[in-house]
């Protein structure tokens, strides 16, 4: 009899011991494929951002749309870093039409500046080492890092303000300088993603997919921060945002 009771305990703490098991599985499964989860929440912005990839290709299939899908695709960005980006498509869409004029102007003036670095740069990988090889790669440096200030943060600059072209290109500079490191910051992590979207031909294919647009939210992320700083601190007659 006494044999029997323990056994009978025994098989009572196993079934509670695999009830609990079960809960925590179970528990464990309802967190993590919850709609509201970090894991399910990174799912879908990769899933939208694929999307949003797509999107800025066929909108940039003419060329000289290029800028106003580049100012479309920021539009959608810069709401997706705070998770208020909305319909994806429809977002898109609509800024595409809303900064199209804008956005194409500053295309047509980035375009001839974007071809000059590449020829440029073929001068600089087809010369010779000479005396001024140095001087050469020293140059084709700082042109590339003065056409990337000077089209950084414009952009993103005409997605979210009204404002004139010239002041946005100013505020694009002025931004660059005020916010340096936060500048340096953007460039390494777009470095990194270039690096690694070139690693090999698999990365370059998956690159296809969403390389442009992590790119774009890696500028929004960290841009929407300097935005934001820049209202707070705005007042009604000044700001670093010339009105």
């Amino acid at each position: 009899m006494r044999v029997y009771y323990k056994t009978l305990k025994t098989s009572r703490q196993g079934f509670k011991r695999e009830r609990a098991l079960t809960r925590s599985i179970k528990l464990t499964y309802m967190g993590i494929f919850n709609q509201n989860s970090k894991l399910i929440k990174s799912v879908n912005k990769i899933i939208d951002l694929i999307w949003l990839n797509f999107l800025w290709v066929i909108f940039s299939l003419p060329l000289i749309t290029i800028g106003a899908s580049t100012c479309a695709a920021f539009s959608v960005t810069l709401k997706m870093v705070d998770d208020e980006e909305g319909y994806i498509a429809r977002s898109f869409i609509k800024a595409f039409r809303q900064n199209f004029k804008q956005a194409t102007t500053m295309w047509c003036i980035t375009a001839p500046l974007l071809y000059l670095a590449y020829l440029i740069w073929q001068v600089v990988l087809k010369a010779d080492s000479t005396e001024y090889f140095f001087l050469l790669i020293l140059g084709a440096i700082l042109y590339t890092a003065l056409l990337i200030v000077f089209n950084l943060y414009t952009y993103p600059l005409i997605a979210r303000y009204e404002n004139s072209l010239k002041n946005m290109i100013k505020n694009s500079l002025g931004i660059c300088l005020t916010y340096f490191g936060r500048t340096v910051l953007i460039l390494a992590l777009l470095l990194l993603e270039g690096a690694i979207i070139f690693w090999n031909r698999w990365t370059i294919l998956a690159g296809l997919f969403f390389g442009p647009e992590f790119m774009i939210f890696t500028i929004s992320g960290i841009a929407k921060k300097i935005f934001l700083q820049i209202e707070r601190h705005e007042d009604a007659n000044s700001g670093t945002i010339n009105q």
